[in-house]
C-alpha cells in the first residue's frame, strides 16, 4: 500500500474484532428492552460486521502482486468488497424500515427505555466515532476504498445511534411510537450510505473513468516534446491504483531508442499528473504530408529491404510530379540480379506512398564491413600531420584546428580532422566548410587516401 506496509489490514482487523463486541451488546441489550431501534442498530451492526470481514480480505487481497492469472494486480478485490457492503446495507434498511412502519401503524410497542440501554448506545457512540475516524484517515493514506467504505459505514452507524438515542429518550417522556421513527430514521440513514457506496463502487467495477483523470492525463502528454498527437487516452480505477494506455503519435522516423526515451517521458509525465497511473503508452508514426523526404524514409523502412537510405533528394518538377533521387546501401556480396529486385520492390513501395512521383533514381552502394582494421599513425606519420594542420589553419572560417588523426588501412592514410567555427554559423555553411577541407587536403597531399572533417562550435 506504497509505504503504509501491514497498516490497513491490521486497521482492518482491529475494525472486525470492535465489530464483534457491539453487535453482542446491542443485541442484549435489545432483547432485554424490547427497543426496535436497539435490535435494529444491533442488525445493522451484524451486517457492519460482515462488511468489516469483507474488507479484512479484500484489504489482504489487494495487496498481492499482480500473476499470471491477475496481470493488472488483485486491486478490484477492494471496489468488489465495497459493492457488497453497500448492497448488504441496502437488505437491512429494507428489513428495518418494514418492522418500523408496521410498528408505527399499530401504535408503536413495548419499550423499556433502561440506563443500560442509554449506557450502551453512548458508548457505542464514542466508539464508532474514534473507528470510523481511524478507517477513513487509514483509508485515505492507503487510497483504500474497501476502508473508506467501512469509514462511511461507522458515520452512518453514528448518525443512527444518535437517533435510537433520541428515540429512546422519547418512549422515556411517553411517546410510545418514538422507538419505531427513530428506526425508520435509521433505516433511510443506512439506504442512503448504502446506496451512495453501492453506487460508486459500482462505478468503479464497471469501468468508468474517474472524474477529470482523462482531461489530466492527455494534458501532461501533450506537454512532452517529441508527442506530435494524442490520439487516446483511457483510465480507471482497480483499488488504490488508477490504471490507464494511451497512444501517441510521432515522427515515423524516430529510432527505436528514441521511442523508447519519449514512452519514459511521457510516464513520467503522467505520474506528476496523476500519482497512482500505472501508464501503458503505445507508440505509432504520424505522417506529415509536407514532409516529403520523411514518408520517403518512411517508406523504405516498410519495405524492409534497405539497409541504410542516405542523399533523398525530392524534386518537385514544374507540372508539379516529383522526381526522387536516392542512395541504397546493401549487402556487398549480393548480386547484382538480387539487387535489382530490392530496388524495384523500394520502387513499387515509394510510388505507393508518393503517386505523383513519375521518375525515381535510386543508387545502389555497397555497405561497408562491419569492422575495418586500422591503426594510428599519427605520431610516425608526424610530418604529414603537420602539413595538414597548415591546410586547415589557412581557411579562413576555421578559428582553431581541434585534432588531427592519421589512421593507416590496409596501407592507405585515412585522415580525420576536427575545426572550430564560429557558433552562429548554420549547418549547411559547417557542411560547406567540411567539404572544401577535405578537397584541399586530397589536392595538397595526394599520399592522403580518404579524408573525414568534422565542424564543431
Amino acid at each position: 500500500m506504497r509505504g503504509l506496509g501491514r497498516r490497513p489490514e491490521l486497521v482492518a482487523l482491529g475494525s472486525v474484532v470492535i465489530g464483534v463486541a457491539i453487535v453482542a451488546g446491542k443485541l442484549i441489550v435489545g432483547l432485554l428492552t424490547g427497543s426496535l431501534g436497539i435490535i435494529s442498530e444491533a442488525v445493522h451492526s451484524l451486517l457492519d460486521l460482515a462488511a468489516s470481514v469483507f474488507t479484512l480480505f479484500a484489504v489482504r487481497t489487494a495487496r498481492k502482486p499482480a500473476d499470471t492469472e491477475h496481470p493488472y494486480g488483485h486491486g478490484r478485490a477492494e471496489n468488489l468488497a465495497a459493492f457488497a457492503e453497500g448492497v448488504l446495507l441496502l437488505i437491512t434498511a429494507a428489513g428495518i424500515a418494514f418492522e418500523a412502519i408496521r410498528r408505527l401503524l399499530a401504535g408503536g410497542g413495548a419499550v423499556n427505555a433502561a440506563d443500560y440501554a442509554f449506557a450502551l448506545l453512548i458508548a457505542t457512540l464514542l466508539i464508532e466515532l474514534g473507528r470510523a475516524a481511524v478507517l477513513r484517515r487509514v483509508g485515505r493514506e492507503a487510497g483504500s476504498d474497501a476502508l473508506q467504505a467501512d469509514a462511511t459505514n461507522r458515520w452512518s452507524d453514528v448518525l443512527a445511534t444518535v437517533g435510537v438515542l433520541a428515540g429512546l429518550a422519547g418512549v422515556r417522556m411517553g411517546v410510545a411510537w418514538a422507538d419505531s421513527a427513530a428506526a425508520l430514521l435509521v433505516a433511510v440513514i443506512i439506504a442512503r450510505a448504502a446506496t451512495q457506496l453501492a453506487w460508486r463502487s459500482g462505478d468503479i467495477l464497471i469501468d468508468r473513468a474517474p472524474a477529470g483523470a482523462e482531461r489530466k492525463l492527455r494534458s501532461a502528454i501533450n506537454g512532452v516534446d517529441g508527442v506530435r498527437e494524442v490520439r487516446s487516452v483511457r483510465v480507471r480505477r482497480s483499488g488504490p491504483l488508477l490504471l490507464g494506455d494511451a497512444s501517441i503519435a510521432t515522427a515515423r522516423m524516430l529510432p527505436l531508442e528514441a521511442a523508447a526515451g519519449l514512452v519514459d517521458e511521457v510516464k513520467r509525465a503522467a505520474r506528476s499528473a496523476l500519482p497512482e497511473l500505472d501508464l501503458t503508452v503505445l507508440v505509432e508514426g504520424q505522417s506529415q504530408p509536407s514532409d516529403l523526404v520523411e514518408r520517403v524514409h518512411a517508406a523504405a523502412a516498410r519495405n524492409g529491404g534497405v539497409r541504410d537510405l542516405h542523399n533523398v533528394t525530392v524534386e518537385r518538377e514544374s507540372d508539379g510530379s516529383l522526381h526522387l533521387t536516392m542512395h541504397a546501401k546493401l549487402p556487398g556480396d549480393m548480386t547484382l540480379a538480387s539487387a535489382s529486385k530490392t530496388s524495384a520492390r523500394l520502387e513499387k513501395t515509394l510510388r505507393s506512398e508518393l503517386p505523383e512521383a513519375t521518375r525515381i533514381d535510386i543508387h545502389l552502394e555497397p555497405m561497408e564491413p562491419i569492422v575495418v582494421r586500422g591503426e594510428d599513425v599519427t605520431q610516425r606519420r608526424a610530418l604529414l600531420a603537420d602539413r595538414i594542420r597548415n591546410v586547415v589553419g589557412s581557411h579562413s572560417a576555421v578559428k582553431r584546428l581541434v585534432d588531427v588523426e592519421l589512421s593507416d588501412r590496409h596501407n592507405r592514410i585515412h585522415a580525420h580532422v576536427v575545426a572550430e567555427l564560429a557558433g552562429d554559423v548554420s549547418l549547411e555553411q559547417a557542411h560547406q566548410v567540411e567539404t572544401e577541407l577535405e578537397e584541399q587536403i586530397r589536392r595538397a597531399l595526394p599520399e592522403v587516401h580518404e579524408v573525414t572533417a568534422r565542424a564543431t562550435a
